[in-house]
């Protein structure tokens, strides 16, 4: 009865244990998914999601779609499903509930199983919704007569000081007539800010976006045949004018029996979206929409006169210095006119029969495809071109074709009416082939005609891959009077990514369990309705690497060769160094869990302790030279996780009126690197797509991916300060600028030097415990729900504080150093320009902020109507109205705390918030009707 548009928004905060990330709410964006921590550096941690029995390919999600900059944009594995054909979702945590899954299972699996028809009369039911979407919250900004200010201040500086030492005779009274370059004097606009506009860019480029979500389904059925049939339309605009996502999906589900021991079905589910993706959060070709928000100064008008849009400012000057122009990112222009459609058409079925040979014995098989296309056009109009001419357009295709084939052999009987045997084996196979092909092209002529051809290629591209993987399955279920229970399973899976002598491993798992509420000594413990203790251990693998990382490969080049007449000519060479032993990540997994309830169930515990141990895993390490290549995938290094999980359900209130039910989660998971290479050297990550510098460090003994970089501790006020401080061991420290922290030198003692011995860890981006809190009440035909989500004790990288000279528009850059006679707060340091900017582009904790926050995730009312013509023609209708994201309570001062500019692309670099897409609360009115 919620109003969802995706299956994460389902199960946030819904799960102990389930950490769902949403951190972006651009129209059908990625989502994340963790299920207790991150277990590896390099391979996938995105768990297994099966559709009724059909295992979806992740790595579908990862190809995504291209923009401008040839750089993967996230998709969303899970888009296509419609959540209203959702009938239940399992999440298998356990490493036991999980290895019948094998490898594919090793992050955990998501069972989602949609609706069926039943025997009976045909019923139909409309769902029909309609909502608007707004910015959670805006960002405090500058005025303009406040970046005036600040803008005169650097200038006054720059013109007053040379490497942080006061120039003698020059004061900032000086007139521009005895200044220096153009760089250093007062614009006239500066000297009356009421000449200059006062754009609020949040409110141009931000938009109250409609959306609306339409299903249309039928079900029913016979002895012999049953069908569930549906369709569905959504249309989502974004809050960034210009853009949203159409998506068109339907789904048929058919189960007959051909005879009493023969069934079959089948599931099919094809979709079609539209996602004009643009460039709404982060970095691209030309900067994204929200980064270019939150970094474009009040002063710059819209439009220029004639209509067009701006993307230039003029300042001029009172002693005859020609004018100068200062160029920014127009964010409206960005998300109106920078094309980059993503069109993805996506098909999940399966077909499958089921054989009872006896009462006892039954055999299952299925044939499953998991089939997707994308294509993405993108095209740099002149209206926001850098150069204004030079126009850019690319087109990008790709085509992913997973299919698997499951058998399996069943036998479940009892004996002498006490002993339950379950026993399983089974042979699946699957496999996957990958191909994509990609062009880009610049020069255009103008804005006419956008495909490639119209331009001058500058590049192409094209890759194919395929892997697959062979399964045996076996395992045994046994419980003795439903009391003591015991579970075996044994998988062994072999993988085409690794080496030939590697391509096998062996899987076991056993799980034991006592419902001790079943045993005569507790008949008298009346209070206690159901006690089970459970243990388990399993081992599984990690196969989600690259297809080829054990074999070498080559690719085609280009080269001049000889003394000839220069022409280029083709050949192949060696892109990359095999190892042939490569071989599985494995995670060892101990589980203890005990379940409760409590007053005939009316309270029901459930608790787990859980100790993951990842070893193996796979990264790249440093080769000799002499090879040509600087680094090859090796097995090595240990990620420990292990926490606890605790989920409570209550039935407050019983009543025939009213009925109130509550649900509490809670989980706590601590991360830590056990071992990296031979010598445990630390790894340090950069993502040149975000800022030049190292952001994050793995060590062994810490939390992995770890923010690295100095403390800060505040700015120098004063003269005094600034001679007792420590300096800059390369570079110039001046008043007003960041004063860092000296914390070791090469002795291991503070040696008065700023230098890479002073950094350290800062945070990181794993939580230190999640939790979530539902609350439904119904009185008679009322109902209402409340979801409260939590997430406490991680961090986030503001790289939007890193936006220094004319960027700095955000009110965190007020109260900032002038003089010694007017420090500001002595936290923010003085304004500078990219020449000046002396410590301030450095990675510090001035940059890493608490991203802890309590949001109400999602408030429900609803109205059950009373049945009409005797309910002959609409047997129940429901009325309701859902808020999404009513109100996050957080200390981060960016648009959300749930924040990855770079989704989903590196496990070594979370958490960085450069212009990631807001969040947005949605407000949706909908009815549902059963004709």
């Amino acid at each position: 009865d919620r109003a969802v548009v995706s299956f994460g928004e389902a199960i946030a905060g819904q799960v102990a244990g389930v950490q769902v990330q949403q951190t972006s709410s651009a129209p059908g964006a990625g989502l994340s998914i963790k299920i207790r921590g991150v277990g590896s550096i390099s391979a996938d941690n995105t768990p297994l999601y099966v559709i009724d029995g059909v295992p979806l390919d992740n790595t579908t999600g990862s190809y995504g779609a291209q923009g401008a900059s040839g750089a993967n944009v996230p998709t969303n594995p899970l888009a296509s499903i419609n959540p209203g054909d959702i009938q239940s979702i399992d999440i298998l945590k356990d490493a036991s509930a999980t290895s019948i899954y094998g490898s594919r299972g090793s992050n955990g699996v998501v069972i989602i199983t949609t609706k069926q028809g039943t025997k009976g009369k045909t019923q139909i039911s409309v769902n029909a919704s309609t909502g608007w979407q707004n910015i959670d919250h805006k960002i405090p900004m500058l005025s303009s007569a406040e970046w005036a200010e600040r803008q005169t201040d650097i200038r006054n500086y720059n013109w007053t000081y040379l490497n942080g030492v006061a120039i003698p005779g020059r004061s900032a009274s000086d007139p521009n007539s005895v200044r220096g370059t153009a760089a250093v004097k007062i614009p006239n606009e500066f000297l009356d800010p009421s000449l200059l506009p006062d754009t609020d860019w949040q409110d141009v480029v931000y938009q109250t976006a409609p959306m609306n979500n339409y299903q249309l389904a039928a079900s029913g059925g016979t002895d012999n045949v049953r069908f569930y049939i549906s369709g569905n339309y959504i249309n989502q605009e974004a809050i960034t004018k210009g853009q949203g996502f159409k998506k068109y999906s339907l789904r048929g589900n058919i189960d007959a029996n051909v005879t009493d021991k023969i069934k079959i079905g089948f599931r099919i589910a094809p979709s079609y979206s539209v996602n004009d993706i643009s460039t709404s959060g982060g970095l691209s070709y030309y900067g994204g929409v929200t980064a270019a928000v939150v970094t474009s100064p009040p002063v710059f008008p819209v439009y220029n006169p004639d209509g067009t849009y701006n993307s230039t400012r003029t300042f001029t000057y009172n002693d005859g210095t020609p004018p100068t122009n200062l160029a920014f990112s127009n964010g409206l222009a960005l998300s109106r006119e920078y094309e980059n459609v993503m069109k993805m058409f996506n098909t999940v079925g399966t077909l499958f029969t089921t054989i009872d040979f006896t009462k006892h014995l039954s055999l299952r098989s299925s044939i499953n495809a998991d089939i997707t296309n994308i294509n993405t056009d993108a095209f740099v109009p002149s209206t926001i071109s850098v150069s204004g001419s030079n126009l850019y357009g690319s087109t990008f295709t790709s085509n992913n074709l997973s299919w698997s084939n499951e058998n399996t052999l069943s036998y479940d009987n009892i004996f002498a009416e006490k002993h339950h045997v379950n026993v399983l084996v089974g042979f699946s196979e699957q496999m996957a082939t990958f191909t994509s092909s990609g062009i880009s092209a610049n020069q255009y002529p103008n804005n006419l005609v956008k495909t490639v051809n119209a331009g001058i290629v500058t590049s192409t591209s094209a890759s194919k891959s395929q892997w697959s993987m062979a399964s045996f399955i076996s395992r045994v279920k046994y419980d003795f009077n439903e009391k003591y229970f015991l579970t075996a399973t044994f998988r062994r899976d072999g993988s085409s990514r690794f080496g030939a002598d590697s391509k096998w491993g062996n899987f076991p798992s056993a799980a034991i369990g006592w419902r001790v509420s079943e045993e005569n000594f507790m008949k008298g413990v009346d209070f206690i309705s159901d006690l089970k203790l459970r243990a388990s251990y399993g081992v599984v693998g990690n196969d989600q690497i690259g297809n080829y990382g054990a074999i070498g490969q080559v690719s085609p080049r280009t080269a001049v060769l000889g003394s000839g007449d220069g022409r280029r000519v083709s050949g192949l060479s060696q892109s990359n160094l095999g190892n042939s032993f490569l071989t599985w990540e494995q995670s060892k997994s101990v589980d203890i869990g005990i379940d409760i309830g409590l007053f005939n169930n009316r309270i029901n515990i459930t608790a787990d302790y859980y100790d993951k141990a990842s070893s193996g895993m796979l990264f790249g390490v440093p080769v000799p030279t002499f090879t040509g290549f600087s680094q090859t995938l090796r097995n090595l290094g240990k990620i420990r996780n292990k926490g606890i999980e605790v989920n409570i359900e209550t039935r407050n209130i019983d009543t025939r009126n009213l009925v109130w039910t509550s649900n509490f989660n809670i989980s706590a998971n601590k991360n830590k690197v056990e071992a990296l290479n031979a010598n445990n050297d630390d790894i340090f990550s950069v993502n040149y797509g975000v800022v030049n510098a190292i952001t994050h460090r793995t060590r062994v003994g810490e939390t992995m991916a770890s923010y690295y970089g100095f403390i800060y501790d505040g700015v120098y006020k004063n003269s005094a300060e600034l001679a007792a401080g420590p300096k800059l061991a390369s570079g110039i420290t001046a008043l007003g600028d960041p004063r860092l922290k000296d914390i070791s030198g090469p002795n291991g003692k503070p040696d008065g030097l700023i230098d890479n011995f002073d950094k350290t860890t800062l945070g990181n981006n794993l939580p230190d415990f999640t939790f979530g809190f539902t609350n439904s009440v119904t009185y008679k035909n009322f109902d209402f729900s409340i979801l409260i989500q939590g997430v406490q004790g991680v961090e986030v990288l503001n790289l939007l504080k890193t936006s220094g000279n004319y960027k700095a528009v955000s009110s965190l850059f007020k109260n900032y150093w002038k003089s010694e006679s007017e420090p500001g707060d002595g936290t923010n340091f003085r304004p500078t320009y990219a020449a000046y900017q002396g410590n301030n582009p450095v990675i510090t904790s001035w940059l890493v902020e608490d991203g802890s926050f309590v949001r109400i995730k999602n408030v429900t009312l609803g109205y059950r109507l009373p049945k009409l013509f005797g309910g002959k023609v609409i047997k129940n209708a429901r009325a309701y109205m859902n808020v999404q994201n009513l109100y996050t309570f957080t200390s981060y001062e960016g648009y959300n705390p749930e924040v990855n500019t770079v989704e989903g692309t590196d496990n070594l670099t979370p958490g960085m918030d450069f212009g990631t897409f807001p969040l947005t609360r949605t407000i949706t009115l909908g009815i549902n009707i059963t004709l």
